[in-house]
C-alpha cells in the first residue's frame, strides 16, 4: 500500500486560545479548519500533520483531535522564526510534502511546496498606525509570488491580492469561511432594555468610534435602543462616552464567550458592522446565524457576504450610518423579513465544505 503524502499545518495562531483563553480572526478561521478537516479525515488521500511552535509545547496536542503533531520547541519570534527560512529544520522534523499556512505568512525553506492563506490584502490599502502594515507590506508580495498556490476568503480579497502584489489570478484560489449553527443560532433573549450590537476592537478600519459618534447625535431623540459593544475600547473612547453623559446607554463588555456571544447578538434589535475594509467579516454570518438583522458597509467583501439579506451603509457618511439605525428605531424595516432572508445566506457557508475545498487544492499541489 503507497504511504499517504503528508500535508502540514502551521496551528500557532491557535496557541493564544490555551494561553489567554480567547482567538484572533485568523485563530478562529484556522481551529475551525482543522476541526472540519478532523470530520472528514478518513475520506483524505493524504494525511495532516498539526505544527506548533513555542517553548511550552502548547499546540496540537491540546486540540485533542486525531491528527499526529510536530512541535517545534524553538520561540515563536520573528528572530528566530528567521532561522526556518534559512535552514531546513521544520521540514527535518516534520518530513511534509505540503506546508499550509492559514496564517497570512511564515519564513519557509521550501516556498515551492507551501501554500499560503492570504486572508486580505488590507496592508497593501490602509496603513493603520497600531499595526506592522509598512513590514508586511515589505514582505508579503514577495512571499505570495513565491509560494506554490494561495488560498484567500472573499473575491474581493482575490482582486486586492491580484492588483496590489502583481499575481496571477489563476494562482488564487477563493474558498469561503464557514459559520458554525451549532454555536450561533437564533433564540429567544430575555431583554431589558433594546440594544443595537458591535463587536469590534482596536483595529482603525473597524470605524466602530464614527458608530459611537453617530449613536451620540441620535441619542439625543432619546432612542429606543442602547448600544453594546464588545470591545476593550482605548481610554479616549470611554472618556468621550463619559463626558455625553451616556454611560447608561453605551455599554463595553470585554471578553467574552462564545455562549454570551451568541446571547449578544440574538437578543439585539439589529448588529452594525461600519468597518471600512475587511477581507470577509465573520460578524456578518455570526449575526445572522442568531436570528438578528444586519447592518453593514457596503464596501470590499462585505456585499459579497452579506448578500440581499443586510442593510448597506455608507461607513463615512455619518447620516448614511444614522438612517439605518432610525429605520430599525421607527420600525420601518421589516426584521421578520431580514431575519428570513439571513438563515438562507448563511447556508452558502460551512467549514465542512470550507475543509473539503482546501483539501482538493492540497491535492492537487501535491
Amino acid at each position: 500500500m503507497m504511504k499517504k503524502k503528508k500535508v502540514l499545518i502551521d496551528i500557532n495562531s491557535i496557541v493564544p486560545l490555551f494561553v489567554r483563553g480567547y482567538l484572533s480572526g485568523i485563530g478562529r478561521t484556522t481551529l475551525e479548519l482543522v476541526n472540519a478537516f478532523s470530520e472528514i479525515k478518513d475520506d483524505l488521500p493524504f494525511e495532516i500533520l498539526l505544527y506548533s511552535q513555542n517553548m511550552k509545547g502548547i499546540g496540537g496536542r491540546n486540540l485533542n483531535l486525531s491528527f499526529q503533531n510536530k512541535h517545534l520547541y524553538l520561540p515563536h519570534r520573528e528572530n528566530y522564526n528567521k532561522i526556518l527560512g534559512i535552514f531546513p529544520v521544520r521540514e527535518m522534523l516534520t518530513g511534509y510534502d505540503l506546508f499550509h499556512i492559514p496564517n497570512n505568512f511564515a519564513p519557509v525553506y521550501f516556498p515551492e511546496k507551501t501554500i499560503v492563506t492570504l486572508h486580505d490584502a488590507l496592508f497593501m490599502k490602509i496603513q493603520e498606525e497600531r499595526f506592522s502594515h509598512k513590514q508586511m507590506k515589505e514582505i508579503i508580495p514577495p512571499f505570495i509570488r513565491e509560494v506554490k498556490t494561495v488560498i484567500t476568503c472573499s473575491e474581493n480579497s482575490k482582486r486586492d491580492i491580484v492588483e496590489t502584489m502583481d499575481v496571477s489570478p489563476d494562482k488564487i484560489h477563493v474558498i469561503p469561511w464557514g459559520i458554525r449553527t451549532d454555536l450561533f443560532y437564533p433564540s429567544k433573549e430575555e431583554v431589558k432594555t433594546p440594544y443595537f450590537f458591535s463587536v469590534s476592537c482596536n483595529m482603525e478600519r473597524k470605524n466602530t468610534p464614527k458608530l459611537i459618534d453617530v449613536y451620540i447625535e441620535l441619542a439625543k431623540t432619546n432612542p429606543i435602543n442602547d448600544l453594546i459593544l464588545v470591545w476593550d475600547a482605548p481610554a479616549e473612547i470611554r472618556q468621550k462616552v463619559s463626558d455625553s453623559g451616556l454611560n447608561h446607554r453605551i455599554h463595553f463588555v470585554e471578553k467574552v464567550s462564545d455562549a454570551e456571544l451568541r446571547k449578544l447578538y440574538a437578543g439585539a434589535t439589529a448588529t452594525v458592522f461600519p468597518s471600512l475594509y475587511e477581507g470577509f467579516g465573520l460578524p456578518i454570518l455570526e449575526s445572522m446565524a442568531c436570528g438578528t438583522p444586519v447592518i453593514c458597509s457596503d464596501n470590499t467583501s462585505l456585499p459579497e457576504v452579506g448578500g440581499d439579506a443586510a442593510i448597506y451603509i455608507n461607513p463615512l457618511d455619518n447620516q448614511s450610518i444614522s438612517d439605518a439605525l432610525i429605520s430599525f428605531e421607527n420600525n420601518s424595516q421589516d426584521r421578520e423579513t431580514l431575519i428570513k432572508k439571513g438563515l438562507e445566506q448563511i447556508a452558502h457557508y460551512t467549514w465542512k465544505k470550507c475543509a473539503i475545498e482546501t483539501a482538493k487544492i492540497y491535492e492537487n499541489s501535491l
